[in-house]
């Protein structure tokens, strides 16, 4: 069963500055690599990169072209790497435009890349496994949890997805 990822940025993918101590985003995805290397799915897995942004600078007009590539694309089951901040946003405005396709936002608390302690891997993973097992419609996966539209909230004191 293929799986098709779209690519936007966000924590995920941000690389931390150490002069500015904060972590920014990246102008290349580490996502892909990631995939091939560390979670091997038995799928064939195709990739493509809508922008590379922090959520909160993704507005209604890109979360536009991300529905069009959700609808253009050839394959039922599509992950799309998000930003945490504005994730459930982008979840709301997705939902009941996707046809039959499952569609599973993921994201990470903290960057992939060059942190060994990142959320990002097990999200992926995660991701992967369940956009395989669930019917049409749009979900966030995040800690170990799959949330319907409707139903999660980012916890930003605690830094993580909870159901509302």
């Amino acid at each position: 069963m293929p799986i098709h990822f779209i690519l936007t940025g966000g924590t995920i993918d941000s690389l931390y500055n150490p002069k500015s101590e904060t972590a920014e985003p990246a102008t290349q995805s580490c996502v892909p690599d990631y995939i091939n290397r560390m979670i091997h799915p038995h799928d064939t897995v195709t990739c493509e990169t809508v922008c590379m942004l922090d959520s909160g600078d993704i507005d209604d007009a890109l979360r536009q072209t991300i529905l069009d590539r959700v609808l253009a694309c050839p394959h039922d089951h599509i992950i799309i790497v998000h930003g945490t901040n504005t994730m459930t946003t982008t979840q709301d405005f997705l939902s009941g435009k996707t046809r039959d396709k499952v569609v599973v936002l993921t994201g990470a608390m903290v960057p992939l890349k060059e942190f060994a302690m990142s959320d990002g891997g097990f999200n992926l993973g995660y991701a992967c496994a369940e956009v395989k097992n669930l019917s049409s419609g749009v979900y966030l996966c995040m800690n170990a949890t799959t949330f319907k539209v409707g139903t999660v909230r980012k916890n930003f004191a605690e830094g993580l997805f909870e159901p509302l």
